[in-house]
């Protein structure tokens, strides 16, 4: 999981740094293409409070971002995560419901993708577990042309983005990355791929920065992407 920070939301679009022709779009999930942050956060509490650990606040837990969950409740609990981990997984497909969609417009733009023959990805933080959980439950697997899930260890993106590339033989500069935070865009220019900052979410923390591009809405995302793939 990616670790939130103060959000910005100026409308910054740099067509510049788009290439001629985008062949690849790799996403990331919670907060970019479904608004899901409010459903790892509370399932953390819970799996926390279930082995005896701290009550925290919604404050506190983007203090464990960065790896997985497991390894999020690893940094909180120690030796107690194995415990933690089912509870949190039990809570996580429990309350997905209200979650159960993607963002107004995200199916269009990956539809429209696909129409294309663009290769669709997803690059997320989170567990294989919790990962399978959403995609199943939005119905994104049906879309996917690669998945690749986060690190118990720390933040693993720029990795992912490279292994998915690398399956699709795909050049980074003909490929971009969507995600809401300052780590997805550090990944997504690590990785050598168009950083593009998705700004749509309450939750969104991404920033303007030297290398990327922030979005403000997914209509504008929609805009972007046409113009990249015809």
């Amino acid at each position: 999981m990616e670790r939130p920070s103060t959000p910005g939301r100026e409308a910054v679009t740099t067509p510049a740094l788009l290439p001629r022709r985008l062949l690849g779009v790799v996403f990331d999930f919670d907060g970019t293409v479904a608004d899901t942050l409010r459903l790892v956060i509370s399932g953390f509490q819970e799996a926390v409070a279930s082995v005896g650990g701290p009550t925290l606040s919604d404050r506190e837990v983007p203090a464990f971002f960065g790896p997985t969950e497991a390894g999020m409740l690893r940094r909180a609990v120690g030796d107690r995560w194995p415990a933690a981990y089912r509870t949190y997984l039990h809570a996580y497909e429990r309350d997905h419901a209200p979650y159960d969609n993607l963002f107004h417009g995200i199916p269009e733009i990956i539809a429209l993708l696909k129409s294309r023959g663009v290769r669709v990805g997803l690059v997320t933080g989170k567990g294989r577990e919790s990962a399978l959980i959403s995609v199943a439950r939005t119905g994104l697997d049906a879309w996917l042309d690669a998945f690749e899930t986060g690190s118990d260890e720390g933040l693993a993106k720029a990795a992912g983005i490279g292994r998915v590339l690398a399956s699709w033989g795909v050049d980074p500069a003909h490929a971009a990355y969507v995600g809401d935070t300052p780590d997805d865009m550090h990944s997504a220019v690590e990785a050598g791929v168009v950083a593009l900052g998705a700004a749509w979410a309450l939750t969104a923390s991404v920033v303007p920065g030297p290398g990327w591009t922030v979005v403000p809405t997914v209509a504008e995302l929609a805009r972007i992407l046409d113009a990249a793939t015809t």
